[in-house]
């Protein structure tokens, strides 16, 4: 089966990605789809290009193709496939992913992205596709079902409604649900989390800012134990130390890490656990639109403080110290230097739905969900191709 690269469907003409100039096109599309929508954040440029560069070590192991969707010339819409080789091999699925989908509000744009990325991903002999993920989870996944009110926060997606709705009109069907709960920090914290985090503190374990003078050193253990933790979750791909070095190397930890809300749990001495929070940096990042020049940073600089909300990412806790509640400890420790900051808010995920342990974690904290993200996916037919 051959593909034809101007596959067309009422208007709507579908193109590959060629050349830098049309990369271009493929970044400034959300730009256009929400330029009505405040609570959507523009991705950094530089970022963007950077992802789709060979110096990515993902593309070592992992393979993507970029279309945009045209109609009379215009750049209307945008979808990339990927195929993650690894993720293939470690799951035993041919599983292919499609991801930082944008289009307008047309079901007609919707249909020749989807079409296209189901006719690539056939091709190349995946037999299902799965997506909205931009190429690796923690980049970015699914399509939002809830929330739509709400600001988009760091390292999190935002999408209109209408996309969930062109992806089940596709054919598809729910694969999983990704939780982002938030946290309520104008009022006291539960007692039983207070409890809890008392009990870990006399039991020996001892919490510590990461320290960022000592970045090098911090990421030896660090990355050890993010691979350990995040092994059996879904979406997780067994990549090399290199490749988790790339995404969160010295440089970038330094510029985006706050030492006070980057938590250390350890046991005499010996790193056991992390909680990795931040203020949410998308306040002031709303404001760059893509952009990370001299003026914009010396802007991020000066109005840091003016962060009303923070973000608990992830946790990382050993195995042998699981159910220790090391989990609530951290979370503890994180929200009362929220508190102490003034911050009015924590967003907390996304948390798979499936897992039970951290939703049982975060519970305790009093966090409400307050956003759902959906993840779709489709059984591909060879035949439907040849």
């Amino acid at each position: 089966m051959s593909l034809n690269p101007n596959r067309s469907s009422l208007q709507v003409v579908i193109e590959p990605v060629r050349s830098r100039q049309d990369l271009e096109v493929f970044y400034k599309i959300p730009f256009q789809v929400y330029k009505k929508t405040p609570q959507w954040v523009a991705p950094f440029h530089r970022e963007v290009l950077e992802f789709f560069s060979p110096r990515n070590l993902l593309w070592s192991h992992a393979d993507y193709y970029l279309f945009l969707a045209r109609r009379d010339g215009i750049a209307v819409g945008r979808i990339a496939v990927v195929i993650d080789h690894l993720y293939c091999k470690s799951n035993g699925d041919n599983v292919g992913f499609f991801g930082f989908f944008e289009c307008i509000d047309e079901y007609a744009c919707a249909e020749a992205l989807f079409t296209a990325a189901e006719e690539w991903l056939s091709s190349k002999g995946m037999a299902v596709m799965c997506g909205p993920v931009d190429g690796r989870v923690d980049v970015g996944c699914g399509f939002q079902v809830t929330g739509f009110d709400a600001p988009q926060t760091i390292l999190a997606t935002y999408s209109p409604p209408y996309y969930a709705q062109f992806a089940e009109r596709f054919g598809m069907t729910k694969a999983k649900d990704l939780l982002t709960f938030t946290i309520d920090l104008t009022k006291p914290l539960p007692e039983k989390l207070v409890e809890k985090a008392g009990q870990c503190r006399a039991a020996g374990v001892q919490i510590r800012p990461f320290n960022r003078l000592r970045t090098g050193k911090e990421l030896r253990w660090w990355v050890d134990l993010f691979l350990e933790t995040f092994r059996d979750h879904w979406g997780f791909v067994p990549v090399d130390r290199k490749e988790v070095l790339q995404r969160f190397g010295v440089k970038q930890l330094r510029w985006i890490v706050d030492s006070r809300l980057f938590l250390v749990a350890e046991q005499q001495g010996t790193p056991i656990a992390y909680l990795w929070a931040t203020p949410e940096y998308n306040q002031l990042f709303r404001q760059m639109k893509g952009r990370m020049g001299i003026r914009q940073i010396l802007s991020f600089l000066r109005k840091q403080r003016s962060i009303t909300v923070g973000k608990l990412h992830f946790i990382g806790i050993k195995k042998e110290y699981r159910d220790k509640l090391i989990a609530s400890y951290l979370n503890y420790a994180a929200l009362v230097e929220m508190q102490r900051r003034g911050y009015r808010s924590a967003e907390v995920g996304w948390i798979d739905e499936e897992n039970t342990a951290a939703r049982t974690t975060i519970a305790i904290t009093g966090a409400s969900v307050s956003k759902v993200h959906r993840v779709f996916e489709k059984t591909l037919s060879e035949e439907a191709y040849g």
